[in-house]
């Protein structure tokens, strides 16, 4: 195809929606996928901007991508030696504001709603065609000194076929659900945990809830949130604008989602959000009050409860997003290997990106999960 070319868009109709069905009925997935992502479209601001990425052929629109922009990029958010060292926090706060630099990520990169890779092809013997479409796109937007993108390692000859550096990333964890016919198959294959879920259940509930959450149990989950962040390994490079702006958006405020809840003495100190589609059931976020959590196994609890929620719903995947700690990748019984795809014009980013990517966040998260998987 020569007639092929991309645009930059901030909204996708119906008609265009449309497009992608056949793609999202071999995927399992459903319509409502759009929704997290549109409504962070919405949410976009001058520093923080969520945009799609449309491929056409001639007038006609054959594929997509899910992007956002942010700038200037805080070289701290996503390397944790630089967060917790104060002197090396305030040199890398200074260099970022100066810096100035602009990066664009995949949605994907965000370890959230992973309900789907970041590209949609109307048709699947165009995906070489359109992933390089979207690739030399970004790669040429003048306004972004850097590109980043997480995606499964089958697709990696797309990105060094582009041009991108590779590098490594933990995998992404999920439950294959039809393996089990009653949350007791994958019990009895887990000895220990089933012990450790008998303890105290007088004391500890598991809720599954739908619909819009009360200003109390709000207020509650965002205590989980802001703990979480505190001790987390790993932050996305929009962490913040994530954090101020999500309890804004429709996830707390409709029916749309489905929330696992763990509580002890009334109290939740744990809980998780999922977005339903079709036949699969990807995690939004998640929080734990880990000094009163850890004892209740409450991350355990959630893991159990969503498997048990896409069995008795007859769902087929629980999406998990990256490998982030041991307990997930302990529980999880399936994986799927990802990279971290990288491209800046300057050499000089270029060279510090590898320089500094054996400190970040993405290289700890490899590393445990080797570490993991060696045991």
């Amino acid at each position: 195809m020569s007639n092929i070319y991309c645009k930059k868009d901030s909204t996708l109709t119906d008609n265009e929606k449309a497009v992608f069905n056949a793609h999202l009925a071999r995927e399992g997935l459903s319509g409502n996928v759009w929704d997290v992502f549109e409504e962070w479209v919405k949410l976009s601001t001058s520093k923080v901007n969520f945009f799609y990425v449309k491929v056409f052929n001639k007038d006609e629109l054959i594929g997509m991508g899910l992007f956002l922009k942010i700038k200037p990029f805080d070289l701290r958010t996503s390397n944790v030696k630089f967060r917790k060292n104060p002197i090396i926090n305030k040199v890398f706060s200074i260099i970022s504001i100066l810096g100035n630099t602009c990066v664009c990520i995949s949605f994907r990169n965000l370890i959230t709603s992973n309900l789907t890779r970041p590209f949609f092809f109307c048709k699947p013997d165009l995906e070489a065609e359109i992933m390089k479409a979207i690739l030399t796109y970004l790669k040429n937007d003048k306004e972004a000194d850097m590109v980043s993108i997480v995606d499964t390692s089958v697709n990696q000859p797309h990105y060094q076929n582009a041009g991108f550096d590779i590098f490594p990333s933990s995998s992404e964890a999920f439950f294959d659900a039809e393996k089990y016919s009653d949350i007791s198959e994958y019990l009895n294959e887990h000895r220990s945990l089933k012990k450790n879920l008998k303890r105290k259940q007088n004391e500890i509930i598991t809720q599954v809830y739908k619909g819009a959450v009360s200003k109390s149990d709000l207020e509650q989950i965002k205590e989980c949130l802001l703990t979480s962040i505190d001790e987390s390994r790993v932050n996305t490079p929009s962490q913040k604008f994530f954090e101020d702006n999500i309890f804004d958006t429709q996830v707390y405020n409709s029916d749309k989602y489905v929330h696992i809840f763990i509580r002890v003495d009334n109290k939740i100190v744990g809980f998780h959000t999922y977005h339903v589609s079709g036949s699969n059931m990807g995690g939004v976020l998640g929080g734990f009050i880990r000094n009163r959590s850890r004892k209740a196994f409450a991350y355990e609890r959630v893991i159990v409860a969503s498997l048990d929620y896409a069995i008795k719903n007859k769902l087929k995947y629980v999406q998990y997003s990256l490998v982030d700690n041991f307990t997930k990748l302990r529980l999880v019984d399936s994986l799927e290997p990802c990279g971290l795809y990288f491209y800046a014009r300057n050499p000089i980013n270029r060279k510090a990106f590898k320089y500094m990517f054996k400190s970040s966040d993405m290289y700890a998260l490899y590393l445990l999960e080797q570490q993991g998987l060696a045991k």
